[in-house]
């Protein structure tokens, strides 16, 4: 079906469709997988202080995830070459993904599955677009975006619902911009990712039944890359079309900044794990697992809407929204590293 046909139908049907499809794939896969997981031992252990759960939790949400969007979109959106490619390099982040979830594979070889996952989408035809950016340079960047996409997710996942909450105010905003720019293939993508997130939520939110696992939290991350890096943001001014994806990846990319700011800070490895947090930090300063998610997906909610309103202004007025922005990010993070610490003191026996 050719691309103009499909574009005269980007409506509120065709968002809400795969959208609702892949929430209700998402809530039926959901207690299903939750069984297999707990009867076959496939489950996250309590091991403070990153995971602080009171018993074991089931793994696999990133099977629901994925399934209820490869479902979805498979019964309302026709396939094209760049959505096979998005889908193949999908399929290779969660078979990476679910080998590491099995405690099979150490870090160097994951960082490998993701690049080749990353190499098999830019050789698809999705990448980035810039006229400045010539080959192969554009590839390299196309694939660095993807990886530091994945692991960001990757990242921030260590509270219940808050990466699913980055998710789907990623998608939202991508579907909401992919609506409003007539791009059908963005919109019923991000529609069944919202979807997918929004039902996987009911079981991941606090006190979560399930976790995404390496093999969710890199496929949001991959997903929401590449959508990210694909879309049209402004035909206004050019600061728009860098700074709208990172405003879609806010919550996932601002926890990787704070993580290796701080593990730089205290002259640690970046790449080994530590409660340098955000959602971790207010944990251990009192504030539930909900607290944190919900916080989280309002703070990036405000993003996604600066990045949304910078598309129509020219470059100096879209740049001062940028400036602004980073700035409160960026003070965020500061007020964070310097007045949460990651291990608060304890109170003395006069307390």
């Amino acid at each position: 079906m050719p691309e103009q046909a499909i574009a005269r139908r980007v409506n509120g049907l065709s968002v809400l469709l795969p959208g609702g499809l892949a929430t209700l794939l998402a809530l039926y896969l959901a207690p299903i997988l939750i069984t297999a997981a707990n009867r076959y031992g496939i489950v996250d252990k309590p091991k403070p202080p990153l995971k602080a759960q009171a018993a074991p939790v089931a793994y696999l949400g990133g099977l629901v995830v994925f399934a209820a969007f490869l479902l979805s979109l498979a019964i309302t959106f026709p396939f094209d070459q760049r959505v096979l490619a998005i889908l193949l390099c999908a399929s290779l982040v969660v078979a990476v993904g679910l080998v590491d979830d099995l405690g099979t594979l150490i870090p160097r070889d994951k960082l490998i599955g993701q690049l080749v996952a990353a190499l098999v989408l830019v050789k698809g035809g999705v990448k980035v677009d810039i006229a400045a950016v010539p080959f192969p340079l554009d590839e390299a960047l196309s694939m660095l975006w993807m990886v530091t996409c994945m692991n960001a997710f990757n990242i921030v996942d260590v509270s219940d619902g808050l990466a699913t909450t980055a998710a789907l105010v990623g998608s939202l905003g991508a579907a909401a911009i992919a609506v409003f720019n007539d791009e059908p293939m963005i919109a019923a993508m991000s529609a069944s990712l919202f979807g997918a997130s929004l039902g996987f939520l009911r079981v991941n939110r606090q006190p979560a039944r399930m976790y995404l696992g390496d093999t969710g939290s890199m496929f949001l991350g991959a997903m929401l890359g590449a959508l990210a890096m694909i879309g049209n943001y402004s035909s206004a001014n050019v600061v728009s079309a860098w700074f709208v994806p990172l405003c879609l990846l806010a919550i996932p990319l601002f926890d990787l900044a704070l993580v290796i700011v701080a593990r730089i800070r205290t002259g640690r490895p970046v790449y080994h794990g530590s409660p340098d947090h955000f959602a971790v930090r207010l944990r251990h300063h009192g504030k539930p697992a909900r607290f944190a998610a919900r916080s989280a997906g309002v703070v990036g909610a405000v993003v996604v809407a600066a990045g949304l309103f910078s598309m129509p202004l020219d470059d100096v007025d879209a740049a001062a929204v940028f400036g602004i922005t980073a700035a409160v990010l960026v003070g965020t993070l500061l007020f964070v590293l310097l007045r949460l610490p990651p291990n608060p003191p304890v109170a003395g026996p006069g307390a």
